[in-house]
């Protein structure tokens, strides 16, 4: 670990696990709109709140999180130096903060949507830190990557991917699940291509235009929590489709009382 860099709680702690999460949050220049509601404020406000709120014992002492930006660069948020930077280079052991001690950067929208650089720098990510806890003979789930859009993927110069072009990252991402290294998870808000999302992650890519960012956060953290370890990763698919519709069914449910 870098020296300097914050420190996850000892085991004596209570820490009997460790459940590595990486966020990968769409910071594209679709996210300023619309201009009477730009996404990326209600993104921001549901991080802050999510991870400034009350929490489960069992979450704030297993899960630890890594939040990864992309537009036009692939960043990623370094807890020392309170800001993103890039990926190369960066120390994934300094990256991963215990749920209860990260307090998300503000961010800001702008440029390309580079969503497959930014699928293969969380794979390498969650890879490094898992095999770094096992070294150091921690008990450690697989890893979760969880995806976070409202567009589509981009090459260098803004022209849209098609499915050929995702090919190869949706090979890597579908190896990795089958050899339970980790779970991939796409979630398409509003002006997200699903097609393609699917192309990504067949079997985990869902569209939930109805919920809030803060309701997407809950889903899919309460999922990490209440999945056991031997869990295959299309359980947790479906668990996490099950949970987003009894959300969004509760919610409807309160706007007509």
């Amino acid at each position: 670990m870098s020296d300097g860099a914050p420190e996850g709680p000892a085991l004596s702690d209570g820490w009997v696990e460790r459940q590595p999460v990486v966020l990968l949050l769409d910071t594209s220049a679709s996210m300023a709109r619309p201009p009477d509601r730009p996404r990326i404020d209600e993104l921001n406000a549901a991080l802050a709140e999510w991870f400034e709120g009350e929490h489960t014992a069992r979450l704030r002492s297993r899960v630890e999180v890594c939040l990864l930006t992309f537009d036009s660069q692939v960043r990623v948020y370094d807890p020392q130096r309170a800001e993103l930077v890039p990926v190369a280079g960066a120390d994934p052991d300094a990256l991963f903060v215990p749920l209860g001690r990260l307090r998300p950067p503000r961010l800001v929208a702008g440029g390309l949507t580079r969503m497959t650089e930014a699928v293969e720098a969380g794979l390498d990510l969650a890879a490094a830190r898992h095999r770094s806890l096992q070294r150091q003979q921690v008990m450690v789930r697989r890893p979760f990557l969880w995806l976070l859009t409202d567009g589509a993927p981009s090459d260098p110069e803004g022209r849209p991917l098609d499915a050929r072009a995702l090919a190869p990252v949706a090979q890597r991402v579908r190896r990795a699940e089958a050899r339970d290294a980790c779970v991939f998870q796409a979630i398409g808000v509003r002006g997200a291509d699903l097609a393609l999302l699917r192309v990504l992650a067949p079997k985990a890519a869902l569209y939930l235009d109805t919920l809030g960012f803060r309701s997407i956060l809950e889903v899919l953290f309460q999922s990490s929590d209440r999945l056991g370890a031997a869990s295959e990763a299309e359980e947790t698919h479906a668990h996490i489709r099950q949970q987003a519709e009894n959300r969004r069914l509760a919610e409807e449910l309160e706007k007509m009382l």
